[in-house]
């Protein structure tokens, strides 16, 4: 059973963002009708639509993703996500099985889904590392990289809070070090 804070997140973005994405397609659909239209401009739109299509299935797939509860072992289900988001880098794991409350998987794979995604659109790495194990009936959790560095939290940028916020609501802590690489470190 999914945790009441992702059913909510789930029901937000289905009434939120996804409506607002599927009437920007009819709106789209509607500029396509006009007869006085460009090829060009008909092109353009026509691209458009289809890359609000691309959005509409990500966050349908979102939705689903959070509706669902995860059966998989915590261990597991990074190694699932980490490789199919990691297909173009170097992937080091070492993913100890933890066994981690309902809320505390949702979380950490969320948190680790973000990590990624932020490493692979700003660090340049070409490997990253992901260890997974247990200290002292914690769990922690090390994300590592070889690229540019600069994670830092700044102005205007909800990455990083939003991940030292989801790490606290969980009473843990986090480390973020990031010179030449950048190491990130939880511990719940």
């Amino acid at each position: 059973m999914p945790t009441p804070e992702r059913i909510r997140i789930a029901q937000e973005l289905h009434d939120g963002i996804a409506q607002d994405l599927v009437g920007i397609g009819y709106s789209l659909d509607l500029l396509l009708s006009e007869e006085s239209l460009s090829a060009v401009a008909r092109s353009d739109i026509r691209q458009t639509r289809f890359a609000v299509d691309e959005l509409i299935a990500k966050v349908r797939a979102e939705i689903l993703d959070l509706r669902k509860a995860s059966e998989q072992p915590l261990h597991l289900h990074l190694r699932e996500i980490a490789t199919g988001l990691c297909t173009e880098v170097e992937l080091a794991l070492d993913l100890e099985e933890i066994v981690a409350a309902p809320q505390e998987h949702d979380e950490i794979v969320a948190i680790t889904t973000e990590i990624l995604r932020n490493c692979l659109a700003h660090s340049r790495a070409t490997h990253i590392g992901i260890n997974l194990y247990s200290v002292n009936n914690r769990i922690c959790l090390e994300v590592i990289d070889n690229g540019i560095g600069g994670a830092n939290v700044q102005d205007g940028h909800y990455g990083l809070p939003g991940l030292i916020e989801r790490v606290h609501n969980l009473g843990g802590s986090i480390t973020i070090e990031s010179i030449e690489g950048t190491r990130i470190a939880l511990l719940i």
